[in-house]
């Protein structure tokens, strides 16, 4: 089967006026070289503002989506979890090259640290497809239907990841 064309891919150089995606918006990226504050990095006016060295910005920056990505998961787990009568024994949030997230066996959910990079409705649908998978560990059409129940418009949410997910780089 041939190799789906996905568009071009974007590799981040970390210098001022970058763009960078934040909860789907396009944020310009502005370092300020001071003494950073309590936060290295927020979001301000359209910026995505980091303090400190060029060297440090990519950490920086990284760490930043991570401790997004986890106030989002601790916001919607318990909620999707409820609702789906599932019961996750872990949530975790990490860098995945190739995924948007994994279910083990065991019960123990992984989501990619860049999933606070997409827009609020398409993270909602990646963190809903995992806990599914709690009920369905594979991607049956019994799968699908356990999505598609919980979420009406999946599969227009995941027309849309594949979209945002161009520009959803580190």
């Amino acid at each position: 089967m041939p190799r789906k064309e996905v568009g071009p891919t974007y590799t981040k150089t970390y210098t001022e006026g970058e763009i960078f995606l934040c909860k789907g918006e396009r944020c310009v990226l502005s370092r300020i070289a001071e003494r950073a504050p309590a936060k290295r990095a927020r979001i301000s006016d359209g910026r995505l503002i980091v303090y400190g060295e060029t060297d440090d910005l990519k950490y920086f920056i990284t760490y930043w989506y991570a401790a997004e990505t986890e106030k989002i998961a601790r916001f919607l787990v318990p909620v999707w979890s409820k609702r789906l009568n599932v019961c996750p024994r872990a949530i975790t949030v990490k860098y995945m090259r190739t995924r948007w997230g994994s279910c083990s066996s065991q019960g123990r959910i992984s989501l990619n640290l860049r999933l606070s990079m997409l827009s609020p409705e398409v993270a909602e649908y990646i963190i809903v497809h995992e806990l599914c998978h709690m009920k369905q560990m594979n991607h049956s059409d019994l799968f699908w239907n356990e999505v598609c129940s919980a979420l009406p418009d999946a599969m227009a949410l995941r027309k849309k990841l594949r979209a945002e997910e161009r520009e959803a780089v580190l």
